[in-house]
């Protein structure tokens, strides 16, 4: 299938990932915040009662009644059991062929010389399982942050064979078996590309912000993007096969090329578009949960939509999912069975700093019109058992952090059973700590209590 596309090659580079090393300490783990008493109150001394006086006298005075301490919040019910069975780190420098790359800046400025030789391994945002066993798609995001310093960036998904470290002492295997570069040689994009004047059309991280996708049963492949936002259909050979599926309402992201060109107004901030999709029960409508609030929806409530891939159309009834106070974002989901589903949602914080890390699961079928999707906590990513070892690092009982940033990929295996992965934003640092690279996580978990 891949040998058959002049941009589908074969990568035999072998990746060997050793021992994790966390920054953090098995105290820092297990620190939690202290419970603060309120101070007693001091009760007013009782004035003895005065001898009875006079008609129309005023009543004898009364002392102040004392002050009760205001009761202590009830503590929320602990996170689900879950233990760590599995484990792949992918290092941060890891590079596959092609042109060279990270030569822009922030604001599209060229440098004289790029920073490297060819394309880095990075930016996993959406993970599948593979065609064979073992085999897993992982979709790359847009290159190195944003849309003006990655158009030297080709997007791309690749396709990995990992052998997850499943006890204390032996290392994982990682190899990435190829990669399918994503390219739009019939032009259906209807603007300017990175590439435009190229015969086979590559897509950069200019063009597009990869962040969700979809293994299709026709071996095809969905991808929801950022920058329209957009939904983007692809062959099995990386080929966009139709237009952008815009979303309906003229809703559009501030990256969309009608709003640069001032031609429309934004309704989405950056980086706020379809973070999350996954295919629904009937195996052809596309469940999607935007990243952000679109302007004038109640705030922390984002719009869950589905479309129907065989009909080519938005269906009715836009669904709510609403953010918890102490997170910022919805980063991926995915089927249960039916029309259930986990999503993975996060605060804007890592390393240490981070507080909330979770997945929740929901039922669309259960979706009240006009209320948020009721949600149940299956997962406290900051709160995984270790009872396999596989963290060498940690003290007997401490838990394992899963802290980083940009937790943007989950897959279901089945009731009991996750995999999960990070997004490094190569070359980004702070998930193991404020000078470490970060590295490429994979963590397979078990949960106690089925989905």
């Amino acid at each position: 299938m891949l040998a058959s596309r002049s941009h589908a090659f074969s990568v035999c580079a072998c990746l060997v990932a050793g021992g994790l090393l966390l920054s953090a300490s098995a105290d820092s783990a297990d620190a939690k915040p202290g419970d603060a008493k309120p101070a007693a109150a001091k009760t007013a001394p009782v004035k003895p009662a005065a001898k009875p006086a006079a008609a129309n006298k005023t009543s004898p005075a009364v002392g102040k009644p004392a002050i009760k301490p205001a009761p202590k919040p009830a503590k929320p019910a602990p996170p689900p059991p879950v233990e760590l069975i599995g484990l792949v780190v992918m290092p941060s420098e890891q590079f596959r062929g092609g042109p060279p790359s990270g030569q822009f800046d922030g604001q599209g400025r060229r440098a004289p010389e790029p920073r490297f030789d060819s394309q880095p391994v990075q930016g996993i945002s959406s993970i599948k399982p593979g065609p064979t066993p073992g085999a897993w798609w992982a979709l790359s995001d847009n290159g190195f942050g944003a849309k003006w310093n990655s158009p030297d960036y080709r997007l791309g998904i690749y396709l990995f064979d990992l052998r997850p470290r499943t006890q204390a002492g032996p290392d994982s295997r990682v190899a990435l078996q190829a990669v399918i570069e994503l390219s739009d040689p019939a032009r259906f994009f209807p603007w300017l590309i990175t590439e435009e004047g190229t015969p086979e059309r590559f897509l950069t991280g200019a063009d597009a912000d990869p962040e969700s996708m979809v293994a299709m049963p026709d071996d095809t492949f969905w991808i929801g993007d950022e920058f329209g936002p957009w939904l983007l259909h692809f062959s099995e050979d990386g080929d966009l096969l139709s237009a952008p599926v815009e979303l309906p309402d003229a809703v559009y992201s501030v990256d969309h090329p009608l709003v640069l060109a001032r031609g429309a107004p934004a309704k989405l901030e950056h980086s706020r578009g379809f973070e999350a999709m996954d295919l629904a029960g009937d195996g052809k409508t596309l469940v999607t949960i935007l990243e952000g609030t679109v302007a004038g929806d109640a705030p922390r409530s984002l719009r869950v939509q589905r479309y129907d891939t065989a009909a080519g159309k938005w269906l009715a009834g836009t669904l709510i999912y609403e953010l918890d106070a102490d997170t910022v974002s919805v980063t991926d989901m995915s089927r249960i069975d039916g029309n259930r589903f986990v999503v993975i949602e996060r605060d804007g914080e890592e390393g240490d700093a981070a507080k909330a890390k979770r997945v929740y699961s929901i039922d669309l079928d259960r979706a009240q019109p006009g209320k948020p999707l009721a949600k149940k906590l299956v997962i406290d990513l900051l709160q995984i058992g270790n009872a396999h070892g596989l963290i060498e690092t940690l003290a007997p009982g401490a838990p394992f952090r899963f802290p980083y940033l940009t937790t943007e990929s989950i897959q279901v295996l089945d009731r009991r059973h996750v995999v999960i992965a990070n997004d490094n934003n190569y070359p980004a640092k702070g998930g193991r700590g404020p000078n470490v690279p970060d590295a490429t996580e994979w963590i397979w978990l078990e949960l106690t209590n089925p989905l």
